[in-house]
This record gives structure tokens, C-alpha cells and sequence, in this order.
């Protein structure tokens, strides 16, 4: 079951938001037992549905001749071990830029927009929380947020509501 949540202003996110910025945050019960915030990364944030892969393949093919960035690589999104996240290796189309057990923050800037998405593990609160920070560079950066934000509280909602509802699987270490 979903359920509001308010980002903490000690979260890593706070230290990019500014006045303007965007700032989405959406919460589910903690799994339990629940691995640190890289286990739950990956099956939250790295674990979307077939159908929301599909949906950032379409985005990719629509902004690609603006010169968007589009992390098409063969293979698709692949998800990164816990290794890579807490060694800040991972190299995919969302970079991860920081991480401790209890949040890990993935995203990337564009000429059109910056963005990163956290997943906090709050054991006192027992949940696990997926928090989307924008900053729009421009008109477009903010039209393009704008379209794209009903499927984004969708996908967040689907991640959140899956790792609820089977538990939390920690996939091999490569």
C-alpha cells in the first residue's frame, strides 16, 4: 500500500533543491527483512514493469532528435549489482552519485533538465521511499517534465507496490 511521504530535509537530495525545483516523493511499507538502501534500489528502482522499459524505449526514440540523452546501450537498462551502486561504479543511463545504506541517489543532467531519484530505506518509519528531485533548465525542460510526470507517478507507484507486495530479491553480485 502506498503512502504519502515527505523528504527529509537532511536527505541527499536537499542539497540540489532550489526554489522552483520539483520535488516528487512516494513511500510503501518496508519489506521485511529489508537489505540496505542498494538492495532495495535495485528492486525498486532497477525492477520496473515490462510495460514502463517499453515506455522509456518510446521516450528514447521521441527525444533522441533533440539531442536528449538516451542511454540506449545493447541490453537495455541493466540493473547494477549492490556492488556497483556502494562502490559508485555503476555506469548505466542513471549514474549513481551517492550512497549509503540507508539512501542511494541515481540520475543525470541534460541541457534540458537535471534530475535524481533517491530510495531511502527508513527503518523508523518502516518504509522505503522513491523521491524524484527535477531542476528544468528551460521552457522545454519543464514541458517535456510536465508530459512525462503522470507516467513517472505511475512507474514509481507500480516499483513501490512490487517490492511491497513479493519482498525485496537481491540478485547475484557479479
Amino acid at each position: 500500500m502506498r503512502r504519502l511521504f515527505t523528504y527529509p530535509d537532511h536527505g541527499a537530495l536537499m542539497g540540489h533543491f532550489q526554489p522552483g525545483d520539483f520535488l516528487d516523493s512516494q513511500a510503501a511499507p518496508l519489506p521485511h527483512p529489508a537489505p540496505d538502501a542498494a538492495g532495495l534500489a535495485i528492486a525498486t528502482f532497477f525492477a520496473m514493469p515490462s510495460w514502463a522499459v517499453a515506455l522509456l524505449r518510446l521516450r528514447n526514440l521521441i527525444v533522441s532528435p533533440f539531442g536528449l540523452k538516451t542511454g540506449d546501450e545493447p541490453g537495455g537498462f541493466p540493473p547494477p549489482s549492490r556492488t556497483e551502486i556502494n562502490q559508485l561504479t555503476y555506469d548505466g543511463v542513471f549514474a549513481v552519485h551517492s550512497a549509503t545504506e540507508a539512501e542511494v541517489v541515481f540520475g543525470a543532467d541534460d541541457k534540458h533538465l537535471d534530475f535524481r531519484v533517491s530510495v531511502l530505506k527508513s527503518e523508523q518509519e518502516d518504509l522505503v521511499a522513491i523521491s524524484t528531485w527535477v531542476h528544468p533548465h528551460n521552457l522545454f525542460g519543464r514541458a517535456y517534465l510536465a508530459a512525462v510526470y503522470p507516467f513517472h507517478r505511475l512507474i514509481v507507484r507500480r516499483s513501490l507496490a512490487r517490492a511491497s507486495r513479493l519482498g525485496v530479491t537481491i540478485p547475484r553480485q557479479k
